[in-house]
């Protein structure tokens, strides 16, 4: 495996991470008001909040991976 390959990979299992956590967050939004205690929704919402932040932070470091690998060779 070369170097670009090693970081196209790196950068597709970020968005890969990203995609993921982003599809939690959205099925638990849809989730929240079916949930039983006004506890657990608070919790479901805590976890709706870091699905989306680690989606963004998976994505913010896939373009920073793709800023430093510059041009393909």
């Amino acid at each position: 495996m070369d170097h670009n390959e090693a970081v196209r990979k790196f950068e597709h299992l970020m968005l890969k991470g990203a995609d993921q956590a982003r599809e939690a967050a959205i099925e638990l939004e849809g989730l929240v008001s079916h949930l039983p205690k006004e506890k657990t929704q608070e919790l479901a919402r805590l976890q709706i909040k870091a699905s989306h932040k680690q989606a963004k932070d998976l994505l913010d470091l896939a373009q920073k991976v793709r800023a430093t690998q510059g041009p393909v060779h």
